[in-house]
């Protein structure tokens, strides 16, 4: 079960990024914006005061806030960078100053990104982001083998977990339905033959289900004739591997298959501005939540969201500023909730969160303590002042709401509860 008993927040916020600069203000309001995405910020006044430790410390990236006048006098400063050799971790450099010679030494200086002042708190989240997901662990992928033989299935599931990957059994078929709703595959491995069941219908019956056409099916046989091949293939099946398969060569399909499903789900079911998912496989990943919830007798909270007045931000500044916002409060709440718990785009401003295992109370916490965050959020849509937004919540909970439609119905007439009750709060359903 991936809920606890009590909403525990997952996010680790003790990302570290470092920041060089000699501006007290500065390093306060960078400090201040960052920790709201669970970034945590060390300051470092003077550049002479670091030391060699600073490129092997755990830190996610180093802020480099150049000094009025470097980019008159020379390369002195970039070159004392330079020698600091910090190239072990992202640089980021951060100027007054936007011309092609500055940014020419920042690169030379091995600087990954470049910023102006007023920085886009938004773009820089999203350089950090980046740059946290390469340094950290990856989830592993999760692959179901469907093999009636425990010693033969034993042997593949140790080899692919030896590649990194989480891999569970089913040597029943009374129970694989079960498996994949609880244990969400990315791929299947399936024998051709099981003695208690004709493989053939059980994988029509997986493909007939919306939510698992696009898990990859790899068949396993042990007749190597081309025809299986092809009736493999017809089964809704993605490739054939015939037994006896050598560990190296299972790695690499799996791996392979892998790869290509996770881009191409990524392009279905993804909002391309925001990466969250779409109105449609969120409603879908609803249904599932709730069924889970049912079999497993735990809660569930959705929260819907929509950002206040966000037509004038439109209006005022065009239609990239209020995709930056958008993209502002998607990165806010990928960040302040747990990796298991579920955001999606639902339509125009209007976002999603699904919180497992969480109950009236947990979820009204921690929505209004993100409400909070992003209502300190600077955005400097016309580069002069900042802009503060704010958003209001509908919540409503299983099992007090018992079938996905009456959920989000529910959490809907919270959203509308909320802003007409003066916006910029949380309403309970």
């Amino acid at each position: 079960m991936r809920g606890v008993s009590s909403y525990q927040q997952a996010q680790p916020f003790d990302r570290l990024v470092y920041l060089i600069s000699r501006d007290y203000d500065f390093a306060s309001y960078i400090s201040q914006q960052i920790t709201h995405f669970g970034y945590t910020i060390q300051h470092i006044r003077d550049i002479s005061k670091v030391n060699g430790n600073l490129a092997d410390s755990h830190s996610v990236a180093i802020l480099i806030d150049i000094p009025a006048g470097s980019e008159h006098d020379g390369s002195a400063f970039f070159d004392l960078v330079g020698s600091l050799q910090l190239e072990s971790r992202a640089l980021v450099f951060i100027s007054d100053v936007d011309n092609q010679d500055v940014r020419m030494k920042s690169l030379r200086a091995g600087g990954t990104a470049f910023f102006t002042r007023p920085v886009d708190i938004v773009s820089l989240i999203d350089t950090l982001d980046s740059v946290n997901r390469t340094i950290s662990t990856p989830q592993p992928s999760r692959v179901l083998i469907v093999e009636d033989q425990f010693t033969v299935a034993s042997y593949y599931q140790m080899v692919l977990k030896m590649a990194g990957m989480d891999a569970q059994i089913a040597t029943r078929s009374s129970n694989v339905l079960d498996l994949v709703r609880d244990f969400h595959p990315d791929l299947i491995l399936m024998d051709t033959f099981m003695a208690d069941i004709n493989t053939a219908d059980l994988a029509r019956v997986i493909r007939q289900i919306d939510e698992f056409v696009s898990i990859p099916i790899i068949f396993l046989s042990s007749e190597d004739d081309f025809s299986k091949r092809i009736e493999a293939l017809d089964l809704g099946g993605d490739d054939l591997l015939i037994k006896p398969i050598k560990a190296a060569h299972l790695k690499a399909v799996v791996r392979s298959r892998l790869e290509r499903s996770r881009i191409l789900r990524s392009f279905m079911v993804r909002d391309s501005l925001t990466s969250l998912l779409n109105h449609t496989a969120f409603r879908s990943v609803l249904a599932q939540e709730v069924l889970r919830s049912k079999r497993q007798n735990t809660k569930l909270a959705l929260a819907m969201l929509d950002i206040d007045h966000f037509k004038s931000v439109n209006d005022m500044y065009g239609h990239s500023a209020g995709d930056s916002v958008l993209k502002g409060l998607s990165r806010l709440l990928k960040q302040r909730l747990r990796n298991f718990d579920i955001v999606g785009r639902y339509g125009g401003d209007e976002l999603v969160a699904l919180l497992i295992d969480c109950d009236e109370d947990e979820a009204f916490k921690i929505m209004d303590e993100i409400r909070k965050h992003f209502s300190e959020i600077e955005f400097y849509p016309d580069y002069t002042r900042p802009l503060y937004l704010t958003f209001s919540c509908g919540i409503s909970t299983f099992p007090k709401y018992q079938h996905a439609e009456t959920l989000s119905d529910a959490a809907d007439r919270g959203l509308y509860s909320a802003k007409a009750g003066g916006r910029n709060q949380v309403f309970i359903a």
